[in-house]
């Protein structure tokens, strides 16, 4: 039987038997991405995943293997054509978001991937260690399309934030969110909103910091969601994007070819830029996964112009 033995990260390592319990075969792929010897953050993200997971890890690491298989179609689709599969919502509802056992099983290696994907890892380490460390005391801050809930969570959890909020469109999602809150019994729970970020309605509240976080790539037109965003964010405030190049997926619609294309996204959107970090698959270089058109996570960090 294939085994990974991971000493001093046992959170880590239970995810990791169990995985290869469900997959021997990615045996190889997980011994790239663990070689590291720095993985203090991954363990950290594992044994969150556990208290989400609870006694469903068996299943949900054969989700796992089912979303890289439907992920990896979705690929070979991507290198014949030059594009993603799907361009509009309503395709993306139709095939996915209104398949109920569909988006469990999705959610479910997505998950897992926080754990498994370097680029992953990556952003959410950048996003917990540097973003949101460098948020001022009392911070209001607004997550978009919460999903998973870890992103919410590192907020929620800092004892320096004030008001956490979270918005989605989908009541199923909201629901979602709010039972992995209840999971990872955080001290001060979020406040889960039904909502449309592109509406034009303005409520008047301001944030501090507003993280939109693997979402633009699921819009028609992620550049007008950007710029309904602009009127939430208070005065010297900042928005973190999280956004892929070259990621096809079975919900994927917007296609961005490099990170600077990535970057204009923002800046074109009405945004002043004020840091970028780039993030390739595991066992890429940066430089590899851009000779390759293999996928970057792209972070970038901005505010209003001055």
């Amino acid at each position: 039987m294939a085994s990974i033995v991971l000493p001093a990260q046992p959170s880590l390592e239970r995810i990791v038997q169990a995985q290869l319990a469900a997959w021997p075969e990615h045996e190889d792929f997980l011994r790239k991405r663990f070689a590291a010897t720095e993985l203090g953050f991954a363990e950290r993200v594992a044994s969150l995943a556990l208290r989400l997971a609870g006694d469903d890890l068996p299943r949900i690491c054969a989700d796992y293997k089912w979303m890289c298989e439907r992920i990896l179609e979705e690929e070979l689709y991507f290198r014949r054509t030059g594009r993603y599969r799907l361009s509009t919502l309503a395709e993306a509802r139709r095939e996915v978001y209104d398949d109920h056992a569909y988006m469990t099983q999705y959610m479910h290696g997505v998950l897992l991937s926080h754990i498994f994907w370097a680029n992953h890892t990556a952003v959410m380490e950048y996003y917990v260690d540097t973003f949101l460390a460098s948020n001022p005391p009392g911070y209001r801050h607004l997550e978009i399309g919460p999903g998973h809930g870890l992103l919410l969570y590192f907020a929620a959890e800092d004892a320096r934030s004030g008001v956490v909020s979270a918005w989605d469109l989908s009541a199923a999602s909201l629901d979602a969110t709010g039972h992995a809150m209840q999971a990872l019994g955080v001290r001060r729970a979020p406040r889960l909103v039904r909502r449309d970020f592109a509406d034009a309605v303005d409520d008047g509240e301001r944030f501090d910091s507003i993280v939109i976080s693997e979402v633009c790539e699921h819009l028609e037109d992620p550049r007008a969601a950007l710029q309904s965003l602009r009127r939430s964010l208070a005065p010297g405030g900042r928005l973190f994007v999280n956004v892929p190049v070259n990621s096809p997926a079975p919900d994927h619609l917007y296609l961005l070819r490099t990170p600077e294309e990535a970057v204009d996204l923002v800046a074109s959107s009405g945004y002043a830029i004020a840091e970028t970090r780039f993030f390739p698959i595991t066992g890429y270089s940066l430089e590899r996964a851009r000779k390759t058109d293999s996928t970057i996570s792209c972070v970038v960090v901005a505010g209003h112009p001055a």
